[in-house]
């Protein structure tokens, strides 16, 4: 019953085709609705929350046991007018609520704008002209910059709030009103480094805007010409300049790589069988795998993002090994007289078992805290299982319809230099195999002393090519504007206490634990926080620093930072909550050891920073770590975890799989030998070449152990098949056996390798990292398998010699 499925498909391979046929129609229609999400943030967003500690003493809570409000995580390099910047906004009115026409802002658009003369009178009418003419494309929201800002003066004995700019950006700017502006600012630390550069030469322009399709880039930045004739630098960021490059690159990436992949094994395929059936029916095969996949995907509700852009390739490139399973085998047996549903029959059991090692590492993903990872693994799971399907019923129904092999295909087949190949290693075995067995122990040996030495990278921007402008553009927005993506603090006070921060001592503790860290982390650049205002109107107030001792006049300012604001109590809760009984802190960051955006290393640095100075804080308040940085630093961790978990359970599913099909114990271990070397060969591999673990890379593990597994699968069912028939010695038998499953394990590898090679020509370095992570990693699988494990199970053979057990061939 087990091979009816195959007389079927023999009786009827026609009606076979038909209605493999119509089942692509069906997933062509829903493959054309799949479409790209460039979004990198959401991924990261979804891995966790903040993390809290306790205020005065430093120690670690569960955050299951406070009602902590989720915080806001900006988008990188984003000043959004809520989240960051509206409590600085000049105006006593209530802001209206927005238009519901502007709902559909989502992403952010910004311009810096650099030059020496900055502050003239010329250079502001044409740099707020040209400003306004980007709000009236409708594209994008009134702008939003430092001449929205107030600050404060002091007037006779009062404090006053007065803007930074003109009341109006239609109103032309004289030379009296731009000194004005430039010896605002000057006075004013808090807009330095956020808004203005640090030398007054920049100024940045943040606007809310739509997905913008390249057509409308353009539209603005032709808009922006007008500066750049005039010797204004011009640089443009933001969240939708981003994600429309990543789209391209994904875009690309997409069709190159599939293509390349295509290519190259299909090269492989023709050099290996000379045959053009060899390179059609696989082709045509795959291609129907992808297409079955992509529908799959779409009906799953999935996307192609940055993480599972691959899975097409990978379903090629996995699933085409199963063709040259089905195409070998018939090539070994068409001389022997059997028809491509026998020949198929036969290597049927070597398919099965290889598709489910194959899908458990994929499935083992979704032990991953990554919905995104969880997403890949089922994707490339279900394809590489459509591909085992259509191996076993699409290819011996061509193959039967097609004109059989020549003789001199098969000729070229089995004493070709593959079969040349395989003779030599096995004579390695013979005469090396104690050499072989010691490089499996220094292969153990070195990736104990290795794997706790592999970086981790989680910066999107690494996932943009080197030569890309908009990395350089990045990196210059977070030198001149005080850092990258913002870290937050929010600091609670005990029990929900009204009015906690209002009273002069609480806030005294909270501004010099924000000193303590500027003066501490040379990675924080700058500081945007309620005690800072604080303090800053207090110096103007007063002229003296801090914050003050009176809580008379402590209320008498912070009324005036409040003043600041729209007076919308959801604006202003962005830095202090109207009750005054949360604080929030924003740190602008920028590595400083690597003069680089923020880094895992940064912001590593910068929490041991503040975790070590949370003792200055009132006793018994709740602070909350979060932001981008927080959140990277401990995605990282999570990678990390999930790699291990993953790999963990994967090996164990495997083994549990192999025990289950051999029902032998020591034939399950042997087959976990050529995983175990592969895999932490690349850790060794990793460390040397300085490969980090990402979103891509940190799924090689899990990968490689259900993939490598398939040729040892292969070598271990021959193996056994021919334990116990006749009075050959074990020697004997693993020889005949290389001989037998060297060429296919060669041949599946090289092709699957080879395409995994063409994702080196990606634009994405995690892409290329990738492909050549699993490369590795495979042919190192495929080398364990036949000169390692042989190595071993000579080696047992040897040792149960010696001690007078039985061997295999014995029992059997």
């Amino acid at each position: 019953m087990k091979h009816s499925l195959l007389v079927f498909v023999g009786k009827h391979s026609k009606s076979t085709l038909i209605v493999i046929l119509l089942i692509t129609a069906f997933f062509l229609y829903h493959a054309a609705f799949l479409h790209l999400d460039a979004d990198y943030n959401s991924l990261m967003n979804e891995t966790g929350k903040g993390v809290s500690y306790q205020g005065g003493s430093g120690e670690y809570m569960d955050q299951q046991g406070s009602a902590l409000v989720e915080s806001f995580i900006p988008e990188t390099m984003v000043l959004d007018t809520t989240a960051l910047g509206s409590h600085l906004v000049a105006s006593a009115e209530v802001e209206p609520p927005m238009p519901e026409d502007n709902l559909a802002y989502s992403t952010s658009y910004l311009v810096m704008v650099e030059s020496p003369a900055l502050f003239e009178a010329e250079t502001l009418n044409r740099i707020t002209t040209v400003m306004q003419k980007l709000t009236d494309t409708g594209y994008l929201s009134k702008s939003f910059s430092v001449l929205d800002f107030v600050t404060f003066e002091k007037k006779g004995s009062r404090l006053v709030t007065v803007p930074f700019g003109s009341s109006s950006m239609q109103n032309k700017w004289s030379e009296e009103q731009a000194q004005l502006l430039k010896q605002r600012i000057e006075n004013d630390p808090l807009v330095k480094n956020y808004l203005v550069s640090e030398n007054l030469d920049a100024m940045l322009f943040s606007f809310e805007s739509f997905a913008l399709t390249h057509q409308m880039e353009a539209e603005l930045s032709n808009l922006l010409d007008e500066l750049r004739e005039a010797d204004i630098t011009v640089s443009i960021n933001g969240g939708a300049i981003i994600t429309n490059r990543l789209m391209h690159y994904l875009g690309r990436d997409l069709s190159i790589l599939l293509s390349l992949c295509f290519i190259a094994i299909l090269t492989i395929y023709y050099l290996s069988f000379k045959a053009k059936r060899s390179v059609l029916l696989p082709f045509s095969m795959s291609l129907i795998g992808i297409i079955w996949t992509f529908g799959t995907m779409h009906l799953l509700g999935y996307s192609l993002t940055i993480i599972n852009i691959v899975t097409p390739c990978m379903v090629l490139n996995l699933g085409s090994s199963y063709a040259i399973h089905v195409i070998g085998e018939y090539y070994t047996d068409y001389a022997k007289g059997l028809n491509p549903i026998q020949s198929t029959q036969k290597i049927l059991r070597t398919i099965v078992f290889a598709c489910i090692t194959t899908v458990i590492g994929f499935m083992s993903l979704l032990f991953s805290k990554t919905p995104a990872l969880r997403e890949f693994g089922i994707a490339v799971g279900i394809g590489v299982s459509y591909c085992a399907v259509l191996a076993s019923t699409y290819l011996p129904a061509m193959l039967s319809l097609v004109v059989p092999p020549k003789q001199e295909q098969i000729k070229t087949y089995k004493k070709g230099y593959l079969a040349q190949l395989v003779i030599s290693i096995d004579r390695s075995v013979k005469h090396a195999w104690p050499l072989l067995v010691v490089v499996f122990l220094l292969v153990i040996i070195g990736y104990f002393a290795t794997r706790d030495y592999i970086p981790v990278n989680t910066n999107y921007m690494s996932y943009l090519p080197k030569k890309e402008p908009l990395g350089e553009t990045s990196r210059r927005f977070a030198q001149k504007m005080g850092g990258d993506t913002p870290f937050l603090i929010t600091v609670e006070a005990p029990e929900g206490e009204s009015q906690f921060f209002l009273k002069s001592g609480n806030l005294q503790d909270v501004y010099a634990f924000e000193q303590a860290v500027q003066q501490s982390s040379d990675d924080v650049r700058h500081i945007i926080s309620f005690a800072s205002y604080v303090a800053f109107a207090n110096s103007v107030y007063s002229q003296e620093e801090g914050i003050p001792e009176s809580d008379g006049l402590l209320n008498l300012l912070s009324r005036m930072v409040i003043l600041m604001s729209r007076q919308g109590q959801e604006d202003m809760g962005t830095i202090m909550n109207p009750e005054g009984t949360k604080l929030t802190i924003i740190l602008q960051n920028y590595d400083a050891k690597e003069q680089a955006l923020g880094t895992i290393g940064s912001a590593k640095r910068i929490e041991d920073t503040v975790i070590s100075l949370l003792p200055l804080l009132p006793n018994g308040t709740i602070v909350t770590l979060d932001g981008e940085p927080h959140r990277s630093l401990h995605f990282s961790e999570a990678l990390l975890s999930d790699q291990m978990k993953s790999t963990y359970a994967s090996v164990l599913l495997v083994f549990l799989v192999v025990l289950f099909a051999f029902k032998s114990v020591s034939l399950a271990l042997y087959a976990l030998i050529p995983i175990i070397s592969g895999v932490m060969a690349n850790y060794i591999f990793m460390y040397f070449f300085q490969i980090p673990f990402d979103m891509i890379t940190v799924s090689f593990g899990s990968i490689a152990v259900g993939a490598g597994i398939d040729d040892a699968i292969h070598f271990l069912i021959r193996y056994k098949n021919k334990l116990g028939i006749d009075d050959r010695t074990v020697e004997s038998l693993l020889s005949e056996t290389i001989r037998e499953t060297g060429r296919p394990i060669i041949l599946t590898t090289l092709s699957i390798v080879g395409g995994m090679l063409m994702f080196l020509f990606a634009s994405y370095t995690p892409v290329r990292y990738f492909g050549s992570l699993m490369s590795m990693a495979l042919l190192n699988c495929m080398l364990s398998t036949l000169l390692i494990m042989p190595s071993v199970i000579r080696l047992v053979t040897f040792f149960q010699r010696k001690i007078g057990m039985q061997t295999n061939t014995q029992r059997r």
